[in-house]
């Protein structure tokens, strides 16, 4: 009941936060409003490869990252060969298809013209190599420019030097008739993170009415770390310097739920800003993995006799009624459990490890009782990790703890 009194509070707060959002502070991309300065924070994630999905591929992918809370929908593509034709096509599927803002992801300008010319809602990687080969210009359209040098085709390193060229992109962006014009300094993984955040918040104040834009899936996708914290401290931190849009990707299997993590994270900070608190106690969370408190179970009745389990090996008989095979579907978001005995071979499919072993009981696919438990035993472990989002590989433990090295 408290949780959904507290549920109900932050709603209205957010809802609060999105009306405050008008002409004067923001700026509409399609129908979605994005603030010039935070919050809130959109969330945008990218369809990578996206010339090598049919429709359906696309679709399917596309409608996955809007569960998890995208606010926009990036289509990437090859970075060094063009495929305008496929652009125009799935830039038109995906406008038919969702009613939020689409992006593109090029600085390939047949790709641009393409897409403007499909009636994309944002292009992103505008800079001063590509600007003039922009055949069309469309006031409406929202692009994202970013500091590369138009005589050595790279990043500058030096911040004021970035900043510069961000500042002349951005005019001469706006001289070519685009309106909508957002700027991304380019967020540098770990090692030069501080410094590229440096460059967002020098330039931010310099130009306020200017929104930014950050791909914090450069960051995410170069580090070993689980991406729930380090998604939710880049969000934090965006907020802080003045990023209205960060941009997730979810190519690798440990970038996994990026999307769901940012849209979480980016209404956390929403909340905290508001509350003019830390993002903590705000009956929102990210903790997973970790509990925030500690409960000690205890048993309250008494016993008569203490054994210590035993962790040695020992043999395992099979049953003679049949065997089972686990695996977990992330595309179908749901456990498998094939039976391979007497009875055939019978392939059981379920949400939780709950409704297989109630079916395979149902069947009477089992016979023996420490055949009963290895197979819950199992299944849990395949429902963890399909919540998770981590493999799962039969009789294999899903978690192994790191160690560092001692010297």
């Amino acid at each position: 009941m408290l949780g959904n009194i507290i549920e109900g509070g932050n709603r209205k707060i957010l809802r609060y936060v999105e009306d405050s959002l008008t002409d004067e502070n923001s700026v509409v991309i399609s129908k979605l409003r994005v603030p010039l300065t935070p919050p809130p924070i959109r969330v945008a994630t990218e369809v990578t490869e996206a010339h090598t999905l049919d429709d359906e591929e696309l679709i399917k992918k596309a409608f996955k990252y809007v569960e998890k809370g995208a606010d926009i929908l990036v289509l990437g593509f090859e970075a060094l060969h063009s495929h305008p034709d496929k652009v125009y096509r799935t830039v038109k599927v995906l406008k038919r298809e969702f009613d939020l803002p689409i992006a593109v992801d090029t600085s390939i300008p047949e790709e641009i013209n393409s897409a403007i010319e499909a009636g994309v809602d944002m292009v992103i990687n505008i800079d001063l190599t590509n600007i003039d080969k922009v055949k069309r210009v469309e006031g409406d359209i929202a692009v994202v420019i970013i500091p590369r040098d138009p005589i050595t085709g790279t990043i500058p390193k030096d911040l004021n030097t970035r900043v510069e060229l961000l500042e002349k992109t951005v005019s001469t962006v706006k001289c070519r008739g685009f309106e909508k014009v957002f700027a991304d300094a380019i967020l540098e993984p770990f090692g030069q993170l501080f410094t590229s955040l440096l460059t967002y918040y020098m330039f931010k104040q310099r130009n306020p009415k200017t929104p930014l834009l950050a791909g914090i899936g450069n960051v995410t996708e170069l580090i070993d770390v689980d991406s729930i914290g380090v998604n939710a401290s880049l969000v934090m931190l965006a907020q802080e310097v003045g990023i209205s849009i960060v941009l997730t990707v979810e190519k690798s299997v440990k970038a996994r739920d990026s999307t769901f993590e940012a849209k979480v994270a980016s209404q956390m900070a929403t909340l905290a800003y508001y509350k003019n608190s830390p993002p903590k106690n705000l009956g929102i969370s990210l903790l997973i993995l970790k509990d925030k408190k500690k409960y000690d179970v205890r048993f309250e009745e008494g016993y008569d006799t203490f054994i210590e389990a035993s962790e040695e090996w020992r043999p395992y008989t099979l049953d003679p009624l049949g065997v089972f095979k686990i695996r977990v579907d992330h595309e179908l978001n749901c456990i498998e459990a094939l039976y391979i005995g007497r009875k055939g071979k019978i392939l059981i499919r379920g949400k939780n490890a709950k409704a297989i072993q109630d079916k395979v009981l149902e069947l009477g696919l089992i016979s023996q009782l420490s055949h009963a438990m290895y197979l819950g035993r199992e299944l849990m472990k395949a429902e963890i990790a399909l919540q998770l989002g981590k493999n799962y590989i039969q009789e294999i433990p899903l978690f192994t703890k790191p160690k560092y090295i001692k010297l």
